[in-house]
């Protein structure tokens, strides 16, 4: 009968599919060369290793350090594609210039202990060309690029006035944060972080955005918001927040895994998020099979939401009980609630994200737990003043220094305590040589603890865990 009851539930079926999907594409993983993209006729990297001229529109946003600019071509024509480009800092071009180049095409080059052609296949890039000879092409845009050229220009506009008002490296670690500006924290201080185990607020992924909104929803009640307008004001930030970044792929993908943890979190209809959640993850692969091998903000968005889904409730329940033994005033307790919601909410992505952080980070930070109840507190209060600053500044800029005070106090918080949490030699341990094997072996023990915890507590009160 259950068999039957299941082949009748359209949304189970759906879901099996969709997990046997994810699956499968994990499996394929181990094996890149599945995914590698054959060159033939027609694609523009069929060119690599020739010297050509060519013309091309820059079609995503300047990633541009404090040293170079990387310009992402698209090439049209006979032969289409995608092409790198990393030129000097000036003169600048940016997203909708055309540009006539010169140079020696290349594939992406070897690196020593990372995969840069996965990397760029991410992104659908095949060629890359260093410090060509450009010069401008006159050809105009579509009204969606147009558009899309307005909206960046919009986030480069907010990141001027950052720029412009505060000092560094407080303003480059607010251009990452707000704006998701990675390359303008200082080589030295992303160590610091990853040393302290913070690199995930710098990363745009499912779970920063996750714990921006509940922060930024617990400083809302704080501030005396009732609780169903406070809602409203983070569900309106999470459709605003990907327009801010220029809707980068990024932004937008976390923004929408984010939001879907948000309603795991306060709405608890688990059944329908988790169905909403593997339907997102499945169908991004299926038009980029690249992201789970690849990307590290979406494996930090679809683990750590896993992770507050199913093991956020039980740490939720521990507060709850304490509370219940306490006869404290509501006011007390509702202060106690928030601080340790964000304080689980933290433990569990450190939790979920433990693989992640030792194969790409390669060292596992002791002290993440201590620097992430010390540090994320301030993420709620940074956004808002660096939001309300920057609007201020707009407005009045003369005084934009004053009205971005604040933030830069806040910041400046951040990596004072970063600085001092790194400094013990035992602060963080180098871990060579783990890899996705055992990081399975780590992911089937933590579902079995998990599974066995949430039997526990539903045999003892009956209730649903």
């Amino acid at each position: 009968m259950e068999k039957l009851k299941f082949w009748r539930s359209p949304s189970k079926i759906l879901l099996a599919i969709n997990l046997f999907f994810i699956l499968l594409i994990f499996i394929l993983g181990f094996f890149p060369s599945i995914f590698k993209k054959e060159i033939g006729a027609g694609d523009f990297a069929l060119y690599n290793g020739q010297k050509i001229a060519f013309t091309g529109r820059v079609c995503e946003e300047a990633d541009v350090d404090y040293k170079s600019r990387r310009l992402t071509l698209c090439v049209e024509g006979q032969a289409k594609g995608h092409v790198l480009l990393t030129t000097n800092l000036y003169p600048i071009y940016d997203y909708g210039d055309f540009l006539s180049i010169s140079g020696e095409l290349q594939a992406p080059p070897i690196i020593e202990g990372f995969d840069y052609e996965s990397y760029l296949a991410r992104y659908d890039i095949y060629s890359v060309m260093y410090y060509p000879k450009i010069g401008i092409a006159t050809e105009t845009l579509a009204w969606p690029q147009k558009t899309y050229q307005e909206l960046i220009k919009g986030k480069q506009y907010l990141k001027s006035i950052i720029d412009s008002n505060l000092p560094e490296p407080e303003a480059g670690l607010a251009d990452a944060l707000l704006l998701g500006y990675r390359r303008t924290v200082m080589r030295e201080d992303l160590d610091i972080f990853a040393r302290v185990g913070l690199s995930h607020m710098i990363a745009i992924s499912g779970s920063h955005i996750t714990i921006l909104s509940a922060m930024a929803l617990n400083f809302l009640l704080a501030l005396g918001f009732n609780r169903r307008r406070a809602l409203k004001l983070i569900f309106l930030f999470l459709f605003l927040y990907p327009l801010i970044t220029g809707l980068s792929a990024s932004a937008v993908r976390s923004a929408l895994m984010g939001a879907l943890a948000f309603l795991a979190i306060y709405y608890e209809r688990l059944s329908s998020l988790i169905r909403a959640l593997v339907f997102a993850a499945a169908l991004m692969l299926a038009f980029n099979p690249h992201l789970l091998r690849d990307d590290i903000g979406f494996q930090l968005s679809f683990l750590a939401l896993l992770g507050i889904i199913y093991i956020y409730p039980l740490g939720e329940r521990i507060t709850l009980r304490f509370l219940e033994k306490r006869r404290w005033r509501t006011k007390l307790k509702n202060i106690f609630k928030n601080i340790s919601d964000t304080i689980v909410l933290t433990i569990v992505s450190q939790i979920v994200i433990l693989p992640i952080a030792l194969i790409d980070f390669q060292q596992f930070s002791i002290i993440a737990p201590l620097a992430n109840v010390l540090v994320l507190w301030t993420f709620a209060p940074l956004l808002a003043a660096l939001i309300i600053g920057i609007i201020a500044t707009a407005l009045i800029p003369f005084l934009g220094v004053l009205f971005l005070m604040p933030a830069y106090f806040l910041l400046r918080f951040i990596f004072f305590i970063s600085e001092i949490l790194a400094r013990p030699s035992w602060a963080a341990v180098s871990v060579s040589g783990f890899n996705w094997y055992q990081g399975i072996l780590y992911y089937l023990f933590l579902s079995l603890g998990v599974i066995l915890i949430r039997k526990s507590i539903k045999s003892k009160d009956g209730l649903k865990p």
